[in-house]
């Protein structure tokens, strides 16, 4: 259990109920990361609505994407994001080895091209915190200037969501174990 409730829809005001219904309406469901969130109901929904554009809307292609959640949850030691993220990782192709390295912290070693680039460019903003030229112009070059926004933005949010659910102790769900 964490150290917040799961906060149901009908416990919230009225007035917050969007942010509840914001949240299933961009994922298909409101999970315990968001339940817990919503104990802010405003600064959560917020929160959501900022995930929700840098997954679901940024200019950062699908596979770069979940490549940079699990090393940003990787980072972050958290559980939750890394389980739910390494599944879509393999949706859009990623390999075990890849995967593995990520996990491991042995990438971008043995990675090739994008996979190797964009896991730089992640854990030096999360370890270093900063890029280093070759590393961002790299990125740059792939994503344009409003793309490497939205790679840093994607980063930064996964890092924030994966500690802030740290904090709060949440577990993963009754059935689903870690694979990090």
């Amino acid at each position: 259990m964490a150290r917040v409730p799961y906060v149901q829809r009908e416990q919230l005001p009225p007035e917050q109920q969007k942010h509840f219904d914001s949240i299933a309406g961009s994922r298909g469901r409101v999970g315990p990361n968001f339940q817990t969130l919503l104990n802010s109901p405003e600064a959560g929904g917020r929160f959501a609505a900022f995930g929700e554009y840098v997954r679901f809307h940024g200019d950062v292609p699908a596979r770069l994407k979940e490549l940079a959640i699990i090393t940003a949850a990787r980072e972050a030691n958290n559980d939750y994001v890394w389980t739910a993220h390494e599944r879509l990782a393999r949706e859009q192709g990623v390999t075990d080895p890849v995967i593995n390295a990520i996990r491991n912290r042995t990438a971008p070693d043995g990675l090739a091209g994008d996979d190797a680039a964009v896991v730089r460019f992640a854990k030096e903003l999360l370890t270093t915190h900063e890029i280093a030229d070759a590393t961002f112009n790299t990125m740059q070059q792939k994503l344009g200037n409003k793309g490497i926004m939205d790679l840093i933005l994607l980063i930064m949010y996964y890092h924030s969501l994966a500690h802030t659910l740290q904090a709060v102790k949440l577990e993963m769900p009754a059935g689903t174990p870690s694979t990090l």
